[in-house]
């Protein structure tokens, strides 16, 4: 009876480790190797670190920026195709949506824009300003038109559009298919037929993971300074880089706990949360600030951009070579791209019970209104004080920094402390829920194989919590935005290369699916 019960015992060992998702140690492993071999040269040798990474950038950029810029039309116009086109009612998954529609739309948003929001949309224009597209003159009321527009459309329809693409090539096969990972190589799952465990895909995989760690090490490297830039203001205490150290190691607390506790009661609560908050920040600057010129600005702001979505999508200044495409377009767009599979894994997720339909037009209106929001209200206040000679904003920002010329523009605010603070919150809170969206991805990224509404295991999302944040360090350490803006595109290169097999294998997917349902409907009918 005893080795009844031990051979028992055993059994239901063995079923619950086969039952565990198990790590794929392939990607863990590239991934780590990866991201010590950026981290510990920016530490140890950042002068010469980051000139190499300049030396990459402006390879990059002047010898595939035309791809990039191509790559963001196309995503839009295959984007939209979805939404409208023979496949848009397609529900993803079996039954009701999983999340509500307020915590479905605060996640999607959350997790795809980060904290990097709040520093780029209260000062983007200020370089725009300076140094204007299309030829305008530094400055003058042109100038001030397109920096208005100009950082709404990086933020954007198009940069949604790279985060939609990634998103139905996901969750198309892992719901409707039912290729039981969830992974990026999953979007390949018309190429692979089956192979998932094949080395393309593994490679695939590990092409993501690594530049995921790039894109969120450089929206950290632009965040976590404003925060403590923003601690600074509030507390006194001197800016240093032990200050912006105990920012990434708060951040680091908070969304290693939302983690831990998974979807539903920690990343979804601290996303809807934060939406509350950051809705009573934009209201706060709008009434508290110069409120008729905020509502002009913001109208004339959407016409302008609407009116030129087409030339900025598809300039790429062969002529002028102002290296205004290389410095700003081309960053966004790599950006999106290096976010691109993580979102489209966390949204995959969410989205269980949702039409393509609704996931294109809630991902392409609602995170471009979002991203707007912040543009229009943040960022027209700024540029309002420099238009009408009430704070020479761009001085600040010359002598000072970025960071020095947002809270400059608060500081003329009434109640400046509150609103500070607000943004100060928000900022942290954006950190948590992108960082904890993209420690959840990394997590499932390595692991072999998990079904619809399953969780990689708790240390695993603590483990990727915690290595999220080594990059980041060290690109601050080697020098900071400039730093961060460049190691995004580096890392990015190898991933915009996938987006275009992807996407076809997602249309195909589609077509040969209809072609056989019909087949089938006709023979039913016979």
């Amino acid at each position: 009876m005893l080795s009844s019960t031990f051979g028992s015992y055993n059994t239901i060992k063995k079923d619950a480790m086969a039952m565990t998702p198990r790590v794929d140690r392939f990607n863990f492993s590239l991934t780590i190797a990866v991201l010590l071999g950026i981290s510990l040269p920016l530490l140890f040798f950042p002068d010469a670190s980051a000139q190499l990474l300049k030396t990459a950038y402006a390879w990059i950029g002047q010898t595939f920026g035309w791809f990039y810029i191509l790559t963001g039309a196309t995503a839009l116009g295959v984007s939209l195709y979805l939404a409208f086109g023979p496949h848009s009612a397609i529900r993803l998954g079996e039954g009701p949506p999983e999340f509500s529609f307020p915590s479905w739309a605060s996640m999607l948003f959350a997790a795809g824009i980060g904290a990097g929001l709040m520093y780029w949309s209260g000062i983007e224009w200020a370089h725009y300003a300076a140094a204007p597209p299309f030829g305008a003159e530094p400055k003058s009321p042109e100038a001030y038109q397109w920096a208005a527009s100009y950082g709404m459309h990086h933020w954007g329809i198009v940069a949604w559009a790279l985060y939609c693409l990634p998103t139905l090539a996901i969750a198309y096969p892992f719901y409707v298919r039912r290729v039981p990972y969830l992974k990026y190589s999953t979007a390949a799952d018309y190429w692979l037929k089956g192979r998932q465990n094949s080395w393309a895909a593994k490679l695939m995989d590990g092409m993501f993971m690594v530049a995921l760690i790039g894109g969120a090490g450089s929206s950290l490297g632009f965040s976590t300074p404003l925060i403590a830039a923003l601690i600074s203001r509030l507390t006194g205490i001197p800016e240093s880089f032990g200050l912006e150290m105990a920012v990434v190691i708060l951040c680091v607390a908070i969304f290693s706990t939302s983690v831990a506790m998974g979807l539903g009661r920690g990343i979804r609560r601290l996303s809807d949360l934060n939406m509350i908050v950051a809705l009573v920040l934009l209201v706060a600057i709008l009434f508290a600030g110069d409120t008729l010129f905020l509502l002009r600005m913001a109208i004339n702001s959407v016409g302008h951009m609407l009116q030129n979505t087409i030339a900025m999508t598809f300039w790429t200044d062969p002529i002028g070579r102002s290296g205004f495409v290389e410095d700003w377009t081309i960053f966004y767009w790599a950006w999106w791209v290096s976010y691109g599979p993580f979102v489209g894994l966390f949204v995959s997720r969410i989205s269980r019970g949702r039409t393509i339909r609704e996931v294109v037009l809630g991902m392409l209106i609602l995170g471009s209104l979002g991203c707007w929001l912040f543009y229009m209200l943040l960022g027209n206040h700024s540029l309002g004080l420099q238009v009408q000679g009430k704070l020479d904003v761009m001085a600040v920002m010359e002598s000072s920094g970025g960071n020095a010329a947002i809270i400059a523009g608060l500081d003329t605010l009434p109640l400046a402390g509150l609103i500070i603070g607000l943004l100060c919150f928000v900022s942290v809170i954006f950190c948590a829920t992108t960082y904890d969206s993209a420690s959840y991805t990394l997590a499932t990224s390595a692991t072999e194989q998990l079904h619809p509404s399953e969780d990689p295991p708790r240390w695993h999302r603590l483990f990727w919590a915690i290595a999220v944040a080594i990059l980041p360090i060290a690109l601050m350490y080697a020098g900071g935005i400039r730093e961060a803006q460049t190691a995004v595109l580096v890392v990015s290169l190898p991933l915009v290369l996938t987006l275009w097999p992807a996407g076809y294998g997602l249309l195909k997917s589609l077509q040969v699916d209809r072609q056989s349902k019909e087949a089938a409907e006709s023979q039913a009918e016979a």
